[in-house]
Parts: C-alpha cells; sequence; structure tokens
C-alpha cells in the first residue's frame, strides 16, 4: 500500500471520530454567553441556511446521479464535489449556530411527535455513518477507481440522499420552535 494511500485512509478514518465527537460535544458545553441579544437573534438565520445547503446539496446529488448514468464524468464530478463542499458548509454552520445559541426543544404533540423524532434519529445516525462512505467514494472517484468507486457509491448515494433531504425536513419541522 502507497504511504500517500494510507494516510488518506488515516484522514478519513479520524474525521469519521472527530466530527461526531465533535458535533456531541456541543450538546454538552454551554453556548457562549457574551454576545449581544441582536446578535444572537441573527443566528438564527443559520439555520434557514443550513436547510438550503443541505437541499441544494439533495439537488447536486441527483444532477451528479443523472449525469453519471449520462456518462458524463467531468459533470459527474463537479456535481458531487458541490455535494461535498455544501455538505462541509452545513458542518460549519452547524457547528457555529450550536457554539452560540440554546439547543431548541420541539413543541409538536401526539403522532407528530413520534413522526419528527424517527426523521431526527435516523437522520443523526446516518450522517455520522456517512462521513466515511462520503470520503471514500470521493477519494476513489478522483483517483478514476472505477469500479471501487462505483460498488460504495451503490451505498453511499441513496444514504447522502437521505441525509440531505431528512436535514431539510427535520429543519421544517423544528423551526417553529426557533426562540428569535
Amino acid at each position: 500500500m502507497m504511504n500517500n494511500e494510507r494516510n488518506v485512509k488515516r484522514f478519513i478514518w479520524t474525521m469519521a471520530v472527530v466530527i461526531p465527537v465533535a458535533v456531541a460535544l456541543l450538546f454538552l458545553i454551554p453556548p457562549v454567553d457574551s454576545l449581544s441579544e441582536e446578535t444572537r437573534a441573527s443566528l438564527y438565520l443559520l439555520p434557514k441556511l443550513n436547510a438550503i445547503f443541505n437541499g441544494t446539496a439533495f439537488c447536486c446529488l441527483i444532477a451528479a446521479f443523472v449525469a453519471i448514468k449520462n456518462k458524463n464524468i467531468r459533470v459527474h464530478r463537479a456535481f458531487t464535489t458541490s455535494a461535498l463542499a455544501l455538505s462541509v458548509l452545513f458542518l460549519l454552520s452547524y457547528v457555529a449556530f450550536h457554539l452560540t445559541t440554546e439547543s431548541t426543544k420541539f413543541g409538536g404533540e401526539g403522532w407528530i411527535r413520534s413522526v419528527y423524532f424517527f426523521i431526527l434519529i435516523s437522520h443523526i445516525l446516518l450522517s455520522t455513518g456517512i462521513i466515511p462512505l462520503v470520503l471514500f467514494t470521493y477519494v476513489r472517484g478522483l483517483g478514476m477507481q472505477v469500479e471501487k468507486h462505483r460498488k460504495i457509491a451503490r451505498v453511499t448515494w441513496p444514504i447522502w440522499l437521505y441525509v440531505t433531504a431528512t436535514g431539510v425536513i427535520v429543519y421544517w419541522m423544528i423551526s417553529p420552535y426557533y426562540q428569535h
């Protein structure tokens, strides 16, 4: 195994652990309290931005699928790269929001509460598992390891699509309960 390939694998597995741990820690540490009320109120634009990032990533993933079915590797790569970049922007914005604001409790009652928590929990679990899948799929595609890329992409794509879609759905369901 080449040293570079070993370093890439090490990086991917490190990210697969570090990102979920960092996100989990967000809910254990109190939010920054030195922000003005005006600044704190403006931060409630971030969840909407996050939904836009997720929704746009969803569209990029659909477009990437169409492009590869049409054997247009260049366009497929561009849309996949865009989806990855949007997912990174989502993560950065998500961390910024949760470092600076209190957690919002879902206020729905009855059956909708069960639906919300099913979607939320499946979204969280799959968003954790998707990290190494996306990174390995992307690296194999860039390296033109076509068979390895195809094999893992068949698993990665539907899960990544689900995570981006449910990210938007979770936002729609929780946004009426934000404190802004």
